[in-house]
């Protein structure tokens, strides 16, 4: 009988690279952060992250606002059957020097 031929052995676990995010930040309260005057760099770009994310929730809700009466809806009626859902905490990272902000604002049915 022949001998037996060794078995290869298992090929290692090759690990993929681990692809850090950055951290997120959050802020308990993104209004007050929106009227501070800024003292760092840092500070003005989170303050005008901020009043970016706020503006694009509030155009959203106009747009809305707008759709609905074109409808016939009056402002009652809208107020009555929707709800406009915000995030608790406005969280941001920074990105390679750039602040990615994180707050999105939703309309939901009552």
């Amino acid at each position: 009988m022949a001998p037996r031929k060794p078995k290869p052995a298992d090929p290692a676990a090759v690990a993929e690279p681990i692809i850090e995010q950055p951290v997120i930040h959050y802020l308990p309260n993104p209004v007050t952060v929106a009227h501070t005057t800024p003292r760092t760099r840092d500070e003005i770009a989170i303050r005008d992250a901020v009043r970016a994310r706020l503006s694009a929730v509030e155009t959203a809700i106009v747009d809305f606002v707008s759709e609905k009466t074109a409808e016939g809806f009056s402002l009652d009626d809208i107020n009555s059957l929707y709800a406009v859902e915000l995030p608790i905490l406005f969280g941001y990272r920074i990105d390679g020097g750039r602040i990615r902000a994180q707050y999105d604002g939703q309309i939901v049915e009552r």
